[in-house]
């Protein structure tokens, strides 16, 4: 299985159930003030390049997200860093999707900071970086994988017509192993919950291209994941939604919240039958009692406000065994991934420090959880399933 094939996996879970809880900067605060003053630009200033590049104030959650414009002052240092001539580096950025055939840097609609050049110069960098296989670069991956040896690596590949011979970096050879040691087991379980979802081949590849905007190899992300992971491993065992008190359920809605912050999407509720559509946010959907045969839309959009896709849960599948089969598929998932060895992986060359979003920390809901709550923490259990393919497949590199 391809590797964001997983990540998707992951995120699609993850995002399928929880809204975002966005808060625009205000042009007006002390901290916008702070910031603009520490890079020297006046506020009009900085709202006009924002303007050109069609943005505002209010795309943006906080000022964390903010950078320094992308002038032509920002490039020097970058081609000095880098060993680059401006030519090597728009098409760096023309081969990653930055910009169009003939435009300059100073022409993307994509990068807009100075940080988000260096950042994505550094990453695409590293990327081609490979390693070459030799015999103690190819000892080290029979290790990492806990193969026997040589001829028992050799004889795994050609269970599937390939052979060692027939790759000349590691990463090239370690994702062939990962494609052969995952696409058998989850490809047709994929596949399947994606068309249960009401996926289509478009909204995957908008997901898929999504995803490949975010810094999953840097240091800063990863950390956030773990974080994010870790908290929701803590929130302990459940069988059902009545066994979490009112403070759980609010922590696991924050959870959720600064995970959507961390991959840069948003989500939109409406409850349909046939014609009617009606729209919905989380605290009606809470306390919600039924839902009158109602089943369940989500739309996901990035951050601009960009449709990506939606996701249909029925009010067939929307319910609260979900998460008892949910918790055996975590299980299963849990008990093959752990065997996967973790490949030998490549230091990122830069990081970006993560934007600190406005979340509802601390919000409780009633003591009471009415039946509704049940069902949407049934939805919760899922993206619990995404978190634990994403933590796991993550540790090992895939």
């Amino acid at each position: 299985m391809k590797r964001f094939s997983l990540l998707l996996l992951a995120a699609v879970l993850a995002f399928s159930v929880f809204p975002s809880f966005a808060f625009a900067i205000e042009s007006d605060s002390k901290e916008l003030d702070a910031f603009l003053k520490e890079i020297n630009w006046e506020k009009q200033d900085y709202l006009d390049y924002l303007e050109s590049k069609n943005y505002s104030w209010e795309d943006f959650d906080a000022v964390d997200e903010l950078g320094t414009p992308l002038t032509e002052a920002a490039i020097p240092p970058v081609l000095k860093e880098y060993n680059l001539t401006r030519a090597e580096l728009n098409a760096l950025l023309e081969e990653n999707g930055d910009i169009e055939k003939g435009q300059d840097v100073l022409d993307s609609e994509w990068l807009l900071f100075a940080e988000e050049l260096h950042e994505y110069v550094g990453f695409y960098l590293s990327e081609n970086t490979e390693t070459p296989l030799t015999d103690e670069t190819l000892q080290q991956v029979i290790d990492a994988y806990e193969f026997e040896s040589r001829e028992d690596l050799e004889s795994f590949l050609n269970e599937y017509d390939d052979s060692i011979n027939n790759y000349k970096t590691v990463e090239a050879l370690e994702e062939a192993i990962d494609n052969y040691i995952f696409s058998t087991d989850f490809g047709f379980e994929l596949a399947g919950l994606f068309e249960e979802l009401g996926l289509t081949a478009e909204e995957l590849e908008r997901l898929e291209a999504h995803l490949k905007t975010l810094p999953f190899q840097t240091t800063e992300f990863q950390d956030r994941a773990m974080a994010i992971s870790d908290r929701m491993m803590l929130v302990g065992d459940f069988d059902s939604a009545e066994d979490l008190s009112a403070e759980e359920i609010a922590e696991i809605l924050d959870i959720f919240t600064d995970l959507l912050d961390l991959f840069e999407l948003k989500t939109q509720y409406f409850l349909v039958k046939d014609s009617d559509k009606q729209e919905i946010n989380l605290s009606t959907l809470l306390t919600l009692e039924t839902v009158n045969g109602y089943d369940l839309l989500i739309e996901i959009y990035n951050t601009q406000g960009t449709f990506l896709a939606d996701i249909l849960l029925t009010a067939d599948m929307f319910g609260s065994d979900i998460i008892k089969e949910t918790g055996e598929d975590i299980k299963e998932v849990e008990e093959t991934v752990v065997v996967a060895p973790a490949p030998i992986a490549k230091t990122p060359t830069s990081t970006k420090a993560a934007p600190v979003k406005q979340t509802v920390k601390g919000g409780k809901l009633p003591d009471t959880a009415s039946p509704y709550v049940t069902n949407t923490l049934a939805g919760l259990a899922l993206v619990l399933l995404g978190v634990v393919l994403y933590r796991r497949f993550k540790a090992q590199g895939i």
